[in-house]
């Protein structure tokens, strides 16, 4: 390990500029990894969470006492903070993409809840609908469950029929039995 540190640190030493790239792209993997531990967290995976943690926490030590070793060096921390913001972009996309997440979108409209219904089951999503009452008297209230990546489909749908409509969604933490859009088996 101790030749592999003395390696690094010969190479970031050799060119200034080469050793900030090495610090931004180490700091854009190990905050990417942090953010998607964080979600592997919430969603009880464990063993993932632990293995990404242990291997975030070790770049994360190589690279800050790099950089607080010659803290003078301005690339070095200009690139220390860039591969933080970058990190957290990242970890933010993949966890996006990666995410099996399933979610309860509501679509309360009032006026425009038919059109919207139908469009949604014509897509394939199993809509519930239930009566509501706001401050404004009777609503409709439309419930669909799908992955978490599918909000902004039926976002878009809903709001294309009633620029109105009143839409919430939330992380389902159960669930059992139903169907549900995105979902490849019933659950």
């Amino acid at each position: 390990m101790e030749n592999v540190m003395n390696m690094i640190c010969q190479v970031m030493d050799s060119n200034i500029y080469l050793g900030a790239v090495i610090i931004l792209l180490s700091r854009v993997l190990d905050v990417s990894m942090g953010t998607f531990r964080i979600q592997m967290i919430f969603q009880r995976k464990k063993l993932i969470a632990g293995i990404l943690g242990f291997f975030e926490v070790l770049i994360y030590i190589i690279i800050v006492s790099k950089v607080i070793q010659d803290i003078g060096n301005w690339f070095n921390l200009f690139a220390y903070c860039g591969g933080f913001a970058i990190g957290n972009i990242i970890g933010i996309y993949i966890s996006e993409k990666i995410s099996k997440e399933v979610i309860s979108i509501g679509v309360i409209s009032i006026t425009k809840w038919q059109e919207i219904e139908e469009k949604l089951r014509e897509e394939g999503f199993g809509v519930t609908r239930n009566v509501g009452y706001g401050k404004d008297g009777g609503v409709q209230v439309l419930k669909v469950i799908c992955e978490r990546n599918y909000f902004p489909k039926v976002r878009d749908i809903a709001l294309e029929r009633d620029r109105k409509v009143f839409i919430t969604s939330y992380l389902l933490t159960g669930k059992n039995g139903g169907c549900m859009y995105g979902v490849k088996n019933k659950i």
